[in-house]
């Protein structure tokens, strides 16, 4: 666990009993539409605990935010809402499937605070490319972190991305051990 005390954060690992206040923040930083079931957050949390993340405000223990990521093949991004059976054998990247701040919190570094937790032990953990699927108005944001569209057309990936809305966007970057500091305090 890590606290954040300039930002009265405290932010951990995510557990089964976090999930309803995932789907709170969740509920609140995305159209319904998007909006994914707790059994979802249950698939990852139970194929990948050390990647999943909650930012708790310290004094209130209120939600502010969560990070859902997990060792991927750096090929399509997985279907949205869909369990999946098992990880990727041999998964290089670091998929980061969702990073929601509410809004009561966001332009306070919450965004910020749970990739920086993520992408420390995603490199820890080995994984030196990371891949997400940023949503058209978060496309700005992710570009500041690094993110870049990638060479090559991936065939599906049209389709894929049709599942989040027009002008989302597949984007990755490789991954270095230091702290990005372009994008401090910007976005969530």
């Amino acid at each position: 666990m890590a606290r954040v005390s300039a930002m009265s954060l405290v932010l951990r690992g995510m557990c089964a009993a976090d999930i309803p206040d995932v789907l709170d923040v969740q509920a609140a930083a995305y159209p319904a539409i998007l909006n994914e079931e707790a059994g979802f957050f249950l698939n990852r949390l139970a194929l990948s605990p050390a990647t999943c993340w909650v930012a708790r405000d310290a004094a209130s223990d209120a939600m502010q935010g969560y990070l859902v990521a997990y060792p991927w093949s750096g090929g399509l991004p997985p279907e949205l809402g869909q369990a999946l059976p098992s990880l990727p054998a041999g998964a290089d990247h670091w998929f980061l499937h969702d990073c929601a701040v509410h809004p009561r919190a966001q332009g306070r570094g919450v965004g910020k605070a749970l990739y920086e937790a993520g992408r420390r032990q995603a490199w820890e953990a080995g994984l030196r490319h990371g891949c997400l699927v940023a949503l058209a108005e978060a496309v700005p944001y992710w570009l500041r972190l690094g993110y870049a569209t990638p060479v090559g057309v991936m065939p599906g990936l049209a389709e894929k991305l049709r599942q989040y809305g027009e002008g989302a966007c597949y984007l990755a970057r490789a991954m270095d051990s230091v702290v990005d500091r372009g994008a401090a305090g910007q976005g969530g």
